[in-house]
């Protein structure tokens, strides 16, 4: 399966000009659409835990501004998965990890069936993670493009390019 498209704004520009890179950022924040939902209210389908995970995610990304309405799905989702994985893990450490089972052979000592919840949803959070830009590589390349945008917001060069921009529009 082939990698998801970088955003051009994460981009360094090695494969692709910067003129090129620019074009697509403009469009890609076009395409974003609004921000007003997920910066505002965490979706009811959400657990209290869910909740807390969500606002906590939306908190980490918002310097960044690559959020939209389009994500509070994955927002949600990933939300969930973290909540449901905190629940899993209280089931485990309460329980151990195997369990008696009785069957007609007699009794059996088996996995706890948590274990395997616990792998469906870590996995799941894994993918909705990547996504999000939450591995540590994303990371690392949201830290970079903050980076970047702090130091051209600073340089006068830029600022002056940006006050002429806004006269002409």
């Amino acid at each position: 399966m082939a990698r998801p498209r970088k955003p051009a704004e994460v981009k360094k520009g090695k494969s692709e000009s910067k003129e090129h890179l620019d074009e697509r950022a403009e469009i890609e924040n076009k395409l974003k659409g609004g921000t007003d939902i997920v910066y505002s209210s965490a979706p009811s389908t959400l657990d209290e835990l869910g909740v807390k995970y969500y606002w906590f995610i939306v908190e980490q990304l918002k310097p960044v501004n690559i959020l939209s309405n389009l994500d509070i799905p994955v927002i949600t989702q990933t939300a969930d998965a973290l909540s449901q994985l905190d629940q899993l893990d209280i089931i485990i450490h309460r329980d151990g990890l195997t369990v008696l089972k009785t069957d007609k052979w007699g009794e059996n000592i088996i996995e706890h069936p948590a274990i395997a919840t616990k792998m469906k949803y870590f996995n799941l959070f894994k993918v909705l993670a990547t996504q999000l830009g939450l591995s540590p590589s994303s990371r690392a390349q949201l830290a970079e493009m903050s980076m970047t945008q702090e130091e051209n917001e600073k340089d006068p060069i830029q600022q002056m390019f940006k006050a002429r921009q806004n006269k002409q529009s």
